[in-house]
C-alpha cells in the first residue's frame, strides 16, 4: 500500500506514526535530511503524528527509501490509527496511570489492524483528558481506581462526547475492551453508511448490547 498522499496543490504527503507519539533520534536525523535535500515542510498533526509536505513524486519516493530503512510506520486509511496519548504519569504530576507504556501496547497489538472506515482511540492519565479521549471511538481516562472508557465520541463538524462505558477498568480490561470494541465494529457495522463510525454501531444495536457484548470480563 502506497502512504502518500496527493495534496490540492499537486505534490504528495507522507504521514509516519510513533506509538505513543514518541520520536526517536534516528527519525529526527532522517526527517532533517529529507527536508534539507527534498524542500519539503513539517507538519506535527494535532493526532501526533509528523506529516512530511510538498514532496514530487520522485521525492517521496527517495524519502521512503531513507524512512523505510528505519522501519517506519506510515499512516494509510481505514486501519486502526496511533492512539492519541499524553505523557501521564511518567512525565506529569497529575498522572495516574503509565499512558505511554499503554499507547505503545495498543499500537503493538493493533497498528495497521484492518477496519471499514475509521477508529480514533485516546488515552488519558488524568480526567483533565489532555488526549481528548471522550471526542474518540474509544477513549480511555485513568482515575485513582483505574481506567474509565467511554466509546462513541468523534471530532468533526459534528463532535460527538462518548458514553460511559465501564469504570475501574485495568489495563488489560482496557485492552480487551478494546479488542472487542475494534472487531465488533468491523462485524456489525452497516457498510452502507457513509463513513461508518463506532457510534452508528452503537445506534443500530443500542447502547445496552454493544456494553454486554464488548465487556466480556465480568
Amino acid at each position: 500500500m502506497n502512504p502518500e498522499v496527493i495534496q490540492t496543490n499537486g505534490l504528495y504527503a507522507i504521514t509516519l506514526e510513533f506509538a505513543s507519539g514518541l520520536v526517536g533520534a534516528p527519525f529526527f536525523d532522517a526527517i532533517n535530511r529529507i527536508v534539507k535535500q527534498e524542500s519539503a515542510r513539517i507538519h506535527l498533526t494535532t493526532s501526533q503524528k509528523i506529516m512530511i509536505l510538498d514532496l514530487s513524486k520522485d521525492s517521496a519516493r527517495r524519502a521512503r527509501e531513507i524512512l523505510d530503512e528505519l522501519g517506519a510506520d506510515y499512516k494509510f486509511p481505514k486501519q486502526v490509527y496511533q492512539p492519541r496519548v499524553c505523557v501521564g504519569s511518567a512525565y506529569c504530576k497529575l498522572g495516574l496511570a503509565d499512558t505511554l507504556r499503554f499507547g505503545e501496547r495498543i499500537y503493538e497489538s493493533f497498528a495497521h489492524f484492518d477496519i471499514p472506515f475509521k477508529i480514533k482511540i485516546g488515552v488519558s492519565g488524568c480526567p483533565a483528558s489532555c488526549a481528548h479521549s471522550t471526542f474518540a471511538d474509544i477513549g480511555f481516562i485513568a482515575r485513582k481506581s483505574g481506567y474509565r472508557v467511554y466509546v462513541g465520541g468523534k471530532t468533526g463538524t459534528n463532535p460527538r462526547t462518548g458514553q460511559l462505558l465501564a469504570k475501574s477498568v485495568t489495563e488489560d480490561n482496557a485492552m480487551e475492551i478494546l479488542n472487542n470494541v475494534i472487531h465488533l465494529y468491523c462485524k456489525e457495522c452497516d457498510l452502507g453508511q457513509t463513513r461508518p463510525r463506532v457510534f452508528h454501531t452503537i445506534e443500530k444495536m443500542g447502547f445496552d448490547e454493544f456494553k454486554t457484548r464488548v465487556i466480556s470480563y465480568e
